[in-house]
């Protein structure tokens, strides 16, 4: 499957580079286009992007040159004009990417359908039917991969 994922955000690097790792190291055999939009950041994300897109061939970055932040439902706008592949996923940049995730997604899909992955985050907010609430660390640095994967 080709699918392009789409990040707006603003000030958030180290959740970048998270996501970004773990979208590589669990996107399988598919080809995944990460497209990155930079919300006029000042903490280093357009250099980091700059640098990805010299490295990586499957990675796009745009970036709102301010002063004024656009917010994500523009950035959804901007991002899918730039992808490249047909079936596109919002794709936060606080978010894991886990094993086979995108084999799940490509054996619903079929057409005029929306497939959404289960999320599972830390109990910061209110719980609700679309999400588990559970603590697998709150920070990149704190994320318990393992403990995850056997949950």
């Amino acid at each position: 499957m080709k699918i392009s994922l789409i990040q707006p955000g603003r000030n958030n690097l180290k959740y970048l580079k998270w996501s970004y790792d773990s979208i590589r190291k669990n996107q399988g055999n598919h080809e995944v286009e990460i497209c990155v939009a930079d919300d006029f950041s000042n903490d280093g994300t357009w250099d980091w992007c700059l640098d990805r897109m010299e490295k990586d061939n499957n990675f796009k970055a745009i970036r709102n040159e301010g002063p004024t932040r656009l917010g994500h439902t523009i950035l959804y706008d901007d991002l899918v004009k730039i992808a490249s592949n047909e079936i596109c996923m919002i794709y936060h940049a606080d978010m894991y990417l886990c094993p086979g995730a995108l084999d799940s997604i490509e054996k619903r899909m079929k057409e005029k359908t929306i497939v959404s992955l289960t999320r599972i985050e830390p109990p910061l907010h209110p719980p609700g039917p679309e999400k588990i609430l559970k603590d697998f660390g709150i920070e990149p640095e704190e994320f318990d991969e393992k403990e995850l994967l056997s949950f």
